[in-house]
């Protein structure tokens, strides 16, 4: 799934004039979304290795990062989400994407929330609001979920 989305940021070229996060070497787009997924993964106060082992995971996998560097930029991503004042900063970057490319983007941050096995009433939530920031439409946000719970199941 998040194959997907590391194409179509492969394909995005921020400007240097670029005030948005960069962890280690993923562009600010990619860095973004490794902020989301950290937001999902702790929005009912814990981190659970589980989460944490899907993290690395995706970073080795989509992002091409070394178990080090996976290390480093969920380190980074933690580090924002505490010192975040809100979702806006991550998000309003985003919202410039095709719609296409944000419904694969809520794709990815339900596999996220369903990485323990369960969903937390808290991360449905957050998840709603990120939807909802997006401009993601009710009908891909549960076909979404829906996709997501299959593949857990």
């Amino acid at each position: 799934m998040l194959q997907k989305l590391k194409t179509w940021l492969s394909t995005r070229v921020a400007d240097d004039s670029d005030t948005r996060p960069h962890f280690g070497s993923l562009d600010a787009n990619e860095t973004l979304s490794v902020i989301l997924m950290m937001e999902i993964a702790l929005a009912d106060g814990k981190f659970e290795q589980s989460e944490h082992d899907y993290l690395i995971h995706e970073l080795k996998r989509d992002f091409d990062q070394a178990p080090e560097a996976a290390e480093e930029v969920i380190n980074h991503a933690k580090i924002h989400v505490r010192d975040a004042a809100s979702l806006q900063e991550s998000t309003a970057p985003l919202k410039a994407l095709a719609y296409a490319d944000k419904v694969v983007l809520l794709e990815s941050l339900w596999e996220v929330a369903y990485a323990d096995g369960e969903l937390d009433p808290l991360e449905e939530s957050m998840l709603r609001k990120l939807a909802d920031l997006l401009y993601i439409d009710h009908s891909d946000y549960i076909r979404c979920k829906l996709a997501a719970e299959e593949s857990v199941g």
